[in-house]
């Protein structure tokens, strides 16, 4: 029988008129009431917008529980210390579905990182063969309604609402409990709810990248060598200062290419940095990007090469991995990607080269599961 639930937050929660229940909660003193409310489980869903800034703008936060469900106006001028403590509190389960987005927002908008989180959908990669769910399919598959999503693409920063919009707020957020209720009993029935909470903590505790990493991700920058990397690595780390700070998307600041074509330069000029910005991006950065690039080749600190493209012979012997991690994804009858996905069996297999061992990720449930045909396999390489 398909589920019935999801109620509105009722006056006894925000000591408010029935009738009122949809208007936003914008102050810190019914932010406080709502979230004593929702009880020790919580689903958090949050929207925003980002179309022209590196960082997410948040328009709302949606939170369940017993109390129903709470509608936060993001944009209210309060201090949202409630819902800080809520979403820190290790007592409290935050239910989420896809979280990299909603923890972006928090982690921005509110400076903190959610513990006690479960996410949705990679408990149901744990139970089926669907990796990246949507949240629309797991309420039809646990709970068997349809959802409208029609307001996807909707201006959440707009006030008011419409009630469509504050209806699809509610719903992405009403039927995180009973799914993850649903989840929980079949993970405990599987024996595999341990292994869920050890990656859900893997990912909670995840370090940022930073900016003196990220020039290591730019298409083409293993094809740099010397003091190439290290003007590249100069360049990124000011490009992402800048743009953290102006809150701008990168390539509107300078694209990876270019970034890439000022790299290989032995001496950067004025004109060669004209030839690849606009007029006035040029008379803006030219002087900074000169700079940056000249104090990166005197740097005299070594930056040690890129991994190198693998051989033939490494790209079968991860074919070998990839094709026993399949075999117990199909056996276990789960995501063939929580264990077999290739960009994460390429750095494994170039962590067992450089260190004659495999990475910290099979300490736990992976190790119990592929750790021996693993080491049997990469031995013999």
């Amino acid at each position: 029988m398909p589920y019935r639930g999801g109620a509105v937050l009722t006056e006894e929660v925000t000591g408010e008129d029935a009738s009122a229940t949809t208007a936003l909660i914008d102050n810190d003193d019914r932010l406080a009431a709502c979230v004593a409310a929702l009880g020790t489980v919580v689903g958090v869903d949050t929207e925003f917008i980002r179309v022209r800034t590196f960082f997410p703008i948040p328009a709302l936060y949606q939170l369940a529980g017993v109390g129903g469900v709470a509608l936060v106006d993001a944009q209210a001028d309060a201090d949202f210390d409630a819902l800080r403590t809520m979403l820190v509190d290790q007592e409290r389960t935050k239910i989420v579905h896809a979280c990299s987005e909603d923890l972006e927002v928090i982690e921005h908008h509110l400076g903190v990182r959610p513990r006690n989180l479960v996410d949705t959908q990679l408990a149901h990669a744990f139970l089926g063969e669907d990796f990246s769910a949507s949240y629309a399919k797991l309420v039809k598959h646990y709970l068997g309604l349809d959802l409208d999503k029609h307001e996807t693409r909707s201006d959440w920063l707009q006030r008011p609402l419409s009630p469509k919009q504050l209806a699809y707020a509610r719903e992405d957020a009403a039927y995180l409990l009973p799914i993850w209720q649903r989840q929980r009993g079949a993970l405990v029935e599987k024996g595999r709810l341990d292994w869920f909470r050890e990656d859900m903590a893997r990912i909670i505790d995840q370090e940022p990248d930073t900016p003196d990493t990220w020039y290591r991700t730019l298409k083409g920058a293993r094809r740099l060598k010397g003091r190439e990397l290290a003007v590249l690595k100069s360049l990124v780390r000011w490009r992402e200062n800048e743009v953290r700070r102006r809150n701008m998307p990168r390539a509107h600041l300078v694209r990876d290419e270019h970034l890439i074509a000022m790299a290989r330069h032995t001496v950067l000029e004025t004109a060669d940095v004209g030839r690849l910005l606009s007029r006035r991006a040029t008379r803006r950065y030219a002087k900074t990007i000169v700079d940056t690039h000249r104090r990166g080749r005197e740097d005299p600190n070594p930056v040690p090469p890129l991994p190198t493209a693998l051989k033939r012979r490494d790209g079968e012997t991860i074919n070998e991995l990839r094709d026993v991690a399949r075999r117990e994804a199909a056996r276990l009858g789960f995501a063939p990607e929580l264990l077999a996905r290739r960009r994460e069996l390429e750095a494994d297999y170039r962590h067992y080269r450089e260190h004659g061992s495999l990475p910290p990720r099979y300490d736990g449930w992976r190790g119990d599961v592929l750790g021996a045909a693993f080491r049997e396999i990469l031995a013999a390489a």
